[in-house]
């Protein structure tokens, strides 16, 4: 990969990014987390262009996040009510189907941007433009927000892609730690290539990915913290996926995950044991 100097340059103050932030509920224990993950937004640097707050249709959610403060940058906020399925892959694309900018990014309630995320990605937009992702390293805490490790970053270790700082096939079929949380995507790959798969469970991030880099999307990490990512929160979605799940039927979906990724359409397949 030939390394670029970034160009030290006036900031524009707009990214063309929409962020997609799905709530499928919120309790007294968790809104002070949602509380945060707007914060993230409001504190940027270079703000997005929109935010989409997706909420089940007629739910408490939707009546307690409509009546939101968002602050200083209430216009760029909109609260959407999704009349179907609430879970995550669901809520993702009902938002994107809205989507009206070239790139989109997704913000879990319960997570927050790094203060300069946007900046970073104008700034490597401008000099990478033939990217068509962008993957922050993200830094991965418990429901107590202790710090636990790192995501995206093994893409910048010596020899682990063709392309150093690049995902691609390969290397994800050997390695599956990879998560989209905080990703700046074109949405002309979701038109293009399928959305994400709720008949999937728990692999989906992983099968996303796969599908994207199979067609030819240009993966790259931003070698620079951009997110914080809690990890299996107790009552969070992806918890209760797991806690669902035993060892075997985890190793299932992985290998699903290898085998669909060649379809853009979710093609509702289930587990047999």
């Amino acid at each position: 990969m030939n390394y670029k100097k970034l160009k030290l340059k006036q900031m524009s103050n707009k990214t063309d990014v929409t962020v997609i932030l799905p709530v499928h509920e919120l309790t007294d224990s968790t809104k002070p987390l949602f509380d945060i993950a707007i914060q993230s937004i409001n504190e940027q640097t270079v703000a997005p262009d929109k935010v989409l707050i997706v909420t089940p249709k007629g739910s408490e959610t939707y009546k307690y996040i409509s009546t939101y403060d968002f602050g200083k940058n209430k216009k760029i906020f909109e609260v959407l009510e999704n009349d179907g399925e609430t879970d995550f892959c669901n809520q993702i694309n009902f938002g994107v189907s809205k989507v009206k900018t070239t790139f989109l990014s997704i913000l879990e309630y319960d997570d927050e941007y790094a203060k300069i995320w946007f900046k970073n990605v104008v700034e490597y937009k401008d000099a990478y433009p033939e990217m068509d992702i962008f993957l922050p390293i993200i830094a991965d805490v418990d429901g107590k927000g202790h710090f636990v490790g790192t995501t995206n970053e093994a893409v910048w270790a010596y020899r682990f892609s063709d392309e150093m700082g690049i995902l691609d096939t390969n290397a994800l079929l050997s390695y599956q730690n990879f998560n989209i949380d905080g990703m700046v995507i074109k949405k002309s790959l979701f038109d293009d290539f399928g959305g994400f798969k709720p008949s999937i469970k728990l692999t989906f991030i992983y099968e996303f990915l796969l599908r994207m880099t199979y067609n030819d999307a240009k993966v790259m990490t931003i070698p620079k913290f951009g997110y914080k990512h809690t990890n299996m929160r107790e009552g969070s979605l992806f918890h209760s996926y797991t806690n669902e799940l035993d060892p075997v039927e985890s190793k299932w979906w992985l290998a699903q995950a290898k085998k669909e990724y060649y379809w853009p359409e979710d093609r509702e397949i289930t587990y047999n044991d």
